[in-house]
């Protein structure tokens, strides 16, 4: 396998990213892809996927950034992350697809990198978190379970963009977010989003805290060579279960991991919330989607030195 056997960090690396699945040097960035598993018939069809998402990833490793020092690090690590997505609702063969298409990653590229003058990949492969990219084609994120059968899913948006009054039309819940002492923040809105999960999909209510651990372990072992970015729902009578099995794998198995409490978390607004049918029913009536997102009068223009901060306003 190997993929456990590369160190945790590189000498380089002086942080992550936000989600931590891709540990960055300074000034690195974050060149990511995405495979939908439970879409891929096959093995030959994984591999195809698999290296034309590779050779668009490699090239883009080969590009001058607007930094000299992040293009310098870029092109010395080429590091890639191409991950994997819906795990949880994948039958087990194509799980035991992963470690077949790593080598074949690996070999390809050595073999591209050779040809076209290349420095090797320092590492090729992850799992993001992925929420709303895996959501909208109808997957289960990363390696979570479904949250629930029905859930709200929320949305953070600047205080000006013009998104929000969009979702407003369209009949979406808008609210101000709230810190955890309870204050509205006024720099940002929340949108809630009415979800309902694929049919048969694997929820959280199912799954111990240590059975999604497992699949940390599972995914580092068989595919990703960066970390695996993952957040186990847990509940606090798992606690003992949960620190058993770190301290029999953690030093070994894990990358990165962090922990939610499934419910009574105290967050005022989480990014999922479990609700009923009902509800959802219910919230989804009042979405009108014939309603445009964009209006003749809005500027979705982008003005690229106020990106400074790491996120670019619509104008």
């Amino acid at each position: 396998m190997g993929r456990l056997g590369k160190p945790k960090t590189d000498n380089s690396i002086e942080g992550f990213n936000p989600c931590a699945e891709i540990a960055l040097g300074d000034g690195e960035s974050c060149n990511l892809a995405t495979v939908f598993l439970p879409n891929i018939d096959s093995l030959k069809q994984f591999k195809e996927i698999s290296e034309l998402l590779y050779m668009t990833q490699k090239q883009i490793t080969t590009l001058n950034y607007p930094y000299e020092k992040t293009t310098k690090i870029v092109q010395k690590n080429a590091r890639l992350g191409q991950s994997v997505t819906g795990i949880l609702q994948c039958a087990p063969d194509k799980i035991g697809w992963l470690s077949d298409v790593y080598d074949y990653l690996e070999q390809l590229d050595k073999d591209y990198s050779e040809k076209n003058g290349f420095p090797k990949s320092v590492r090729l492969t992850t799992v993001q978190p992925s929420g709303t990219l895996s959501l909208l084609p109808g997957v289960t994120p990363g390696i979570h379970p479904a949250y629930a059968s029905h859930y709200i899913r929320r949305v953070r948006f600047g205080s000006s963009d013009p998104l929000v009054d969009a979702c407003r039309r369209r009949g979406y819940a808008v609210k101000w977010d709230v810190g955890l002492d309870g204050r509205e923040d006024h720099t940002r809105y929340v949108v809630e989003f009415p979800c309902k999960s694929p049919e048969g999909s694997v929820l959280a209510a199912d799954m111990t805290a240590v059975a999604q651990l497992e699949w940390v372990k599972t995914m580092q072992t068989e595919w990703a060579d960066n970390a695996v970015s993952v957040t186990v729902y847990y509940r606090k009578e798992e606690l003992p279960d949960i620190k058993e099995w770190l301290k029999q794998n953690y030093d070994e198995s894990v990358k990165s991991v962090s922990f939610l409490l499934h419910s009574e978390h105290n967050f005022p607004l989480p990014p999922y919330e479990e609700i009923d049918e009902a509800t959802y029913s219910a919230m989804l009536n009042k979405i009108d989607l014939t309603v445009p997102l964009v209006q003749n009068s809005v500027d979705l223009s982008v003005d690229f030195d106020d990106c400074a901060g790491g996120a670019c306003p619509v104008k």
